[in-house]
C-alpha cells in the first residue's frame, strides 16, 4: 500500500454533529493518492501515489518525532505502527488521505485486522467512488463524506460528484455506519447550492459546515449558509466543524 503517514493525535473536525469523533484520540493512517483536487488541499504533496517514495510515521505516540520507511509500505510493519501507538484511550482508527478508498484491498484488509485487535474504524472519505465503498462499508464504524462544493473545484463534473457522494452515504447508512457529511465552504459558497445539499442530505445524514483554510468567509455569510442548512435539515442535524487541530498546533 502507499502512505503518507501515521500518527497519533485528535480528531479536529466534524464538531458536535452526530457520527462525528471530534476530540477523540485517534491513531491516523494517512494514503497517499486522490483521484480529485481541490484548490484548497493541505495534502498536495500525496496525491499521486507513485510520487511519495516514503511516508513517515511517529515513533512514539503524540510526540511530533517522526521515522521514514519506503513505499510500498508493508502490510506487517503498517499493523506492528499502529499498535506501538496505541496509547489505551484510542476511540477508532481514522483512514484518511488522500483518498484511501482507491486503495480498496489494502484498506480491507487493514480494517479487518484492526477490528480484530479491538479498534473500530472511522473512514474518511471524499465519496466519489461508491462501488468501493460498498465493499467497505461493512467494516467501517464511523464514516465522514465529503460534499464538494463548486467552489472546491475538485472535478469538472461537479454535480455528478455530489451525486456519487450523496449515494456512498447511503451506502453506508444502510449498513449501520454512523455517518456524517462534511461540507467545506469558501466566500464564494452559493446559497442556492447549499439548500440543494441540505435537500439532498434531508433525513438521510447530518451535516457538518466547515469553512476552507485559512478562512476567507465572514462570520455573517456563514451563518446565513447554517441558517438556510438547519431549516431544511432540522435544527439537530447541522453543525459547524473547524480544523481545531490546527489551532493546538497538532497533527
Amino acid at each position: 500500500m502507499f502512505l503518507a503517514e501515521i500518527f497519533n493525535s485528535w480528531q479536529g473536525e466534524g464538531g458536535s454533529v452526530e457520527g462525528s469523533a471530534f476530540g477523540r484520540r485517534q491513531i491516523f493512517v494517512r494514503f497517499a493518492g486522490c483521484d480529485l483536487r481541490c484548490y484548497w488541499c493541505d495534502s498536495r504533496a500525496y496525491l499521486l501515489a507513485s510520487s511519495v517514495p516514503k511516508y513517515r510515521y511517529e515513533i512514539e505516540p503524540f510526540s511530533g518525532r517522526f521515522a521514514y520507511k519506503p513505499n510500498p509500505a508493508k502490510f506487517d510493519e503498517v499493523v506492528d505502527i499502529i499498535l506501538k501507538l496505541d496509547t489505551g484511550d484510542i476511540h477508532s482508527i481514522s483512514y484518511t488521505g488522500g483518498e484511501p478508498v482507491l486503495q480498496t484491498q489494502n484498506l480491507l484488509m487493514l480494517m479487518e485486522v484492526m477490528h480484530d485487535h479491538g479498534f473500530r474504524n472511522f473512514l474518511e472519505t471524499n465519496g466519489s467512488r461508491p462501488e468501493r465503498i460498498e465493499k467497505i462499508a461493512p467494516l467501517t464504524d464511523y464514516a465522514s463524506v465529503d460534499i464538494k462544493d463548486e467552489t472546491s473545484k475538485a472535478t469538472e463534473n461537479w454535480v455528478a460528484l455530489v451525486l456519487k457522494e450523496i449515494e456512498s452515504i447511503k451506502i453506508l447508512k444502510k449498513a449501520r455506519v454512523k455517518t456524517y457529511a462534511k461540507l467545506v465552504v469558501t466566500k464564494d459558497t452559493k446559497i442556492e447550492h447549499v439548500k440543494w445539499y441540505a435537500e439532498l442530505l434531508k433525513g438521510l445524514a447530518p451535516l457538518a459546515i466547515q469553512p476552507k483554510e485559512p478562512i476567507d468567509i465572514s462570520q455573517v455569510q456563514l451563518m446565513d449558509i447554517y441558517n438556510v442548512a438547519t431549516r431544511i435539515m432540522g435544527r439537530e442535524n447541522v453543525g459547524l466543524s473547524f480544523q481545531v487541530h490546527k489551532y493546538l498546533n497538532v497533527l
